[in-house]
């Protein structure tokens, strides 16, 4: 037996969907993650209490009973401070303004449940290695003059938490980032600044 062993990441999945649980659960342990679920923000919060130390990832219902995603992840990123942890958010046809707001609170990603599980279940590992490696640093001046203001959409996923955080405090300006599942993979949309 080999004495380094490499950890499965591990996720907190609260949805009060039984399917969802089920079918995004299954798919994440196919991707080789260790899943704990709960189906209401009572028991979601008092798991997330209890194994916040040992998750990778949240992934929340945006209108899960008792507590929506954006008072969750308000919970998490600014009553309690938590910034390693990474959130998904699980939105049915969430509106712009609700990603925008989700992602500005500290979110890593909002998926079209209309998407399916397996969409999620990528989500949640782009979300999962983002954080477990972080992004290089970018120069502050790779937006070109001509470009500010303006929308910009690639397929190169917004920078985890940590990063920006680094970013601030060199000085730069973080852009507004929305990033949402599409079939290919993660897109990130932001407005040049």
């Amino acid at each position: 037996m080999n004495a380094t062993t490499i950890r499965r990441p591990r996720a907190l999945l609260l949805d009060d969907d039984a399917n969802v649980l089920r079918l995004l659960g299954a798919a994440l342990e196919a991707r080789g993650f260790e899943v704990r679920a709960a189906a209401d923000a009572t028991s979601g919060l008092g798991l997330l209490l209890d194994e916040l130390l040992d998750l990778d990832v949240l992934v929340v219902d945006s209108a899960l009973p008792g507590r929506d995603a954006v008072s969750f992840v308000h919970l998490v990123r600014h009553a309690g401070g938590e910034r390693d942890l990474g959130i998904v958010v699980l939105a049915a046809g969430a509106a712009r303004g609700l990603c925008e707001q989700l992602l500005a609170l500290g979110a890593d990603a909002v998926v079209d449940r209309a998407l399916g599980p397996a969409a999620a279940a990528e989500a949640v590992g782009a979300v999962a290695s983002r954080r477990a490696q972080p992004a290089p640093l970018r120069a502050a001046d790779e937006v070109h003059p001509a470009a500010r203001g303006t929308l910009v959409v690639s397929t190169v996923a917004a920078p985890a938490p940590r990063q920006r955080l680094a970013d601030r405090r060199r000085g730069l300006t973080p852009a507004l980032r929305i990033a949402c599942a599409t079939a290919g993979g993660l897109a990130a949309v932001a407005v040049a600044r």
